[in-house]
């Protein structure tokens, strides 16, 4: 699933001058015809400057499928208002939106779903010293916060398993995994950079 914005309302459903945000089924390559998906929602925006949620959701159950992929609000938030700072919305050209989900098995089972986008915390800069002088396998960044989860860098210094020798191997890791449940999943779409700092021509991947 993804979430799509319209920043200046979408017109085709009576959504000018309001912020607008649907969440869409995003890739379903490999269901089976006539898949139907149940799920209860709400979207949020974020005050940034409160540092609480306001929260859109109707409470009722909606079902995606291939004739309706998308549900969401066209009337979400007036723009006049989520354009004035002092709500907290806007801060900095900077904004942040999420979703959470409960999935509605077929067998009963409720499958809970969340998800923040372009969370305002999720960058973190590690500065290794002596680089050279590093002679373990590997070496663990300071655990920060980002997306309300803990996370660390994992650095081996000489390469990972076949890379060994020949690349810098660099790693993503979830901290704080032992506080879920069996089965639990976290899909993450993050980017991992290495500083020029000479000439600012950073190297960076992007995986998710």
């Amino acid at each position: 699933m993804k979430l799509v914005l319209y920043p200046n309302g979408d017109n085709s459903r009576n959504g000018d001058g309001y912020i607008s945000l649907y969440l869409v089924m995003a890739d379903t390559t490999g269901f089976p015809p006539g898949w139907e998906i149940n799920a209860i929602f709400k979207l949020f925006v974020h005050d940034q400057l409160q540092d609480k949620y306001l929260t859109i959701g109707d409470g009722r159950l909606k079902r995606f499928s291939a004739i309706k992929n998308k549900w969401g609000f066209p009337q979400m938030l007036s723009l006049s208002i989520f354009n004035n700072a002092s709500n907290g919305y806007l801060i900095g050209d900077s904004c942040v939106f999420g979703v959470e989900v409960f999935v509605i098995k077929n067998e009963g089972k409720v499958e809970h779903f969340s998800m923040i986008k372009d969370p305002s915390d999720g960058a973190f800069t590690w500065e290794v010293q002596k680089f050279s002088e590093l002679t373990a396998e590997f070496y663990y960044s300071p655990v920060y916060l980002a997306g309300r989860h803990q996370w660390k860098l994992k650095l081996f210094p000489n390469g990972n398993t076949k890379q060994r020798g020949k690349h810098l191997s660099l790693y993503l890791g979830l901290d704080d995994h032992t506080k879920f449940h069996a089965g639990w999943k976290l899909f993450v779409e993050f980017t991992l950079r290495i500083r020029d700092q000479v000439r600012s021509d950073h190297h960076e991947k992007t995986n998710s």
